[in-house]
């Protein structure tokens, strides 16, 4: 489909945790991006979060593939964060968690097992999980072979129930995806900055990166590799595979939705969302 030259081992881990992941630079077509916008548009909510790049028209991702049973990824989301593109988060009035959408990359059929989990926990300062379990959803994506699909976990069960109450941790929180099978599949799917830098001279779009908002290195991350589930902690950040020094880490696309504006008169509009969670 759309992959790319660049692959790279990214993660050397400690011995008996996960091994080295690889990282592939992919390429979404236009219609990736068209999907993943619309989807965006369909969704009525109160605040967004997200933390990713992702250019028009040069929309080059990282995929992280072969990643091992029971290993897991996570984003550190907190409420209180400005990130462009969306309205700030009013913590006052929403403290609720609704949704989050995951981008994932080549999803596998029948009879191939593709089992995850996600769960929120509330988090300390730099994203490590504390405290209690806040919610957890066992899922399987749709099957997507070398395509991408996004996924909602809908804590609201399409409006009929509220989200998951943030009050105790005041909206700091950090959600834990975990690979619950043994295929390498699916493939975590973060931003890229280094292979939309090489595209500039050819393709406009691309010069882009490196100007407001889309600076780099990053000076703050966001997602990272959280080791087992048995005992999620950060164990380290993801590196652009151009290199940590010059484009710095990487952060995934995913997306948490807060406080639905009436969540009772929206039990359908889930239905209409490309991939959802079974």
């Amino acid at each position: 489909m759309k992959t790319l030259a660049v692959v790279v081992v990214l993660l050397v881990l400690a011995a008996g945790e996960a091994g080295a992941f690889t990282v592939k630079s992919v390429a979404m077509t236009p219609e990736d991006i068209r999907n993943l916008m619309d989807f965006r548009e369909n969704l009525a909510v109160q605040c967004m979060l997200s933390y990713y790049y992702l250019l028009a028209d040069c929309a080059f991702v990282s995929v992280v593939d072969e990643i091992e049973e029971n290993n897991t990824f996570g984003i550190h989301f907190n409420m209180t964060d400005v990130v462009p593109f969306y309205p700030a988060c009013d913590t006052a009035a929403c403290l609720t968690l609704d949704a989050v959408e995951i981008v994932l990359y080549d999803v596998l059929g029948p009879p191939n097992d593709q089992a995850m989990n996600l769960r929120i926990y509330g988090s300390d300062a730099v994203g490590d999980p504390t405290g209690e379990l806040l919610g957890n959803r066992d899922f399987t994506p749709a099957s997507a072979p070398a395509q991408f699909t996004t996924v909602v976990i809908d804590f609201t069960n399409g409006g009929a129930v509220p989200g998951l109450d943030l009050s105790s941790c005041r909206g700091n929180f950090v959600a834990l995806l975990t690979w619950k099978n043994a295929t390498g599949s699916p493939d975590l799917v973060l931003d890229n900055v280094s292979t939309c830098v090489a595209g500039c001279p050819a393709n406009p779009a691309c010069c882009q990166m490196g100007t407001y908002p889309y600076l780099y290195p990053r000076t703050r991350t966001h997602t990272y590799y959280y080791g087992v589930q048995a005992a999620p902690a950060i164990t380290d950040s993801i590196a652009d595979p151009g290199g940590v020094a010059t484009y710095g880490y990487l952060e995934g696309l995913w997306k948490s939705d807060f406080c639905k504006t009436s969540a009772a008169t929206r039990p359908s509009s889930w239905g209409s969302i490309k991939a959802i969670y079974k």
